[in-house]
């Protein structure tokens, strides 16, 4: 730099080739910088992220996992203005079908939900979550299958959201948790489709557990959750011991060799009362007409856009991922009365 203004002060006096100079000397210095990289740092400093964040200093209680905010009818529920995300309507049961599917959730404690995405809604949210999809599997792939994901980079993610660290159950499982930030409005209709259903089952829930009237389900966790290559089997585990529902929605094809889930059909008898059953022994008696009359472990193998919904109480794990080369990526939303941990680390442990 003091080379430079040496130059264009000896140059001042020579009239218009010092401007012309001045201007040459002006561009190879942006030209410089540029090379160096100074036009590239970020606007604003990445910030390290808060352990507090979330937390009313006064009750002592992680408002970030999830609050009830009073409303009586689900916000999903309402249709979306026209332009504005999740714009098709969302694929819905017919009045049997929920029947059925409300039936078979509170007798084997999981129901798989067919085609609740159609496919350009799988497109959309591959597309906001930045799922690349390689050139050749794109040519490859049928007119009614989607491409399949080889490797899940968050870095984008993270770009939009600093804060937005992933947390590791099992070697190869990252969980990103999107409640509450603005990942979460990208996404949220996703569960749209099965919200009748939620709502039905999670009614008839509290009223067989005995909570007042007056408690609210709230949706307790927003998850993207990504099973890298070769990631290994997950533990036996329930999400928790109070009624709840979990909804499992795969935007890649889970096979059973890519991480599909197992369950433990009618465990969920084991850990408290269920709609119909409010009895010890009626409790042991279902618990034992649903497990022994499952064929063997129940896989909950997907198609992109399919669903499973299951009772938070159910002993359920993922199996590990045997492939090297696909990743597995699906959106997991919970809804609870009241938060985890249920049974606990300990618990857990001796479950699993």
């Amino acid at each position: 730099l003091l080379a430079a203004e040496g130059a264009l002060a000896e140059e001042r006096l020579q009239g218009d080739a010092a401007g012309r100079r001045r201007l040459q000397l002006h561009q190879e210095l942006v030209r410089k910088w540029r090379e160096l990289g100074y036009e590239n740092e970020p606007v604003e400093p990445r910030r390290q992220r808060n352990p507090f964040a979330g937390i009313d200093f006064v009750s002592q209680e992680d408002e970030s996992y999830g609050r009830d905010v009073g409303c009586e009818v689900p916000l999903c529920w309402l249709r979306p203005a026209q332009g504005g995300e999740g714009t098709s309507s969302p694929s819905t049961l017919s009045a049997e079908g929920c029947s059925a599917a409300a039936e078979a959730l509170r007798a084997h404690g999981a129901v798989v939900l067919g085609s609740l995405l159609c496919r350009e809604e799988v497109e959309d949210l591959r597309a906001k979550l930045h799922m690349q999809v390689s050139a050749l599997d794109r040519a490859r792939a049928r007119a009614s299958a989607l491409p399949p994901v080889r490797e899940y980079d968050a870095a984008p993610l993270l770009e939009q959201e600093a804060e937005l660290e992933p947390a590791v159950s099992t070697p190869g499982r990252r969980h990103f948790y999107l409640r509450g930030r603005a990942l979460e409005r990208a996404v949220r209709h996703a569960q749209a489709g099965a919200m009748p259903l939620v709502w039905e089952h999670l009614v008839r829930a509290r009223e067989a557990a005995g909570l007042p009237a007056e408690a609210l389900p709230y949706v307790s966790e927003v998850q993207l959750l990504v099973t890298d290559p070769c990631a290994i089997d997950q533990f036996w585990h329930v999400d928790n011991t109070a009624p709840g529902l979990s909804l499992f929605v795969p935007l890649t094809q889970v096979p059973e060799e890519l991480g599909a889930t197992l369950f433990l059909p009618g465990t969920h008898y084991l850990f408290a009362k269920v709609p119909g059953m409010f009895g010890i022994f009626s409790r042991a008696r279902g618990f034992a007409s649903s497990f022994f009359a499952s064929d063997g472990v129940p896989v909950a193998a997907l198609d992109a856009g399919d669903a499973v919904l299951y009772d938070s109480r159910l002993v359920h794990r993922s199996m590990a991922n045997r492939k090297y080369d696909r990743t597995q990526v699906a959106l997991v939303f919970r809804y609870d009365y009241q938060r985890p941990p249920g049974i606990g680390v300990t618990g857990t442990q001796l479950l699993s």
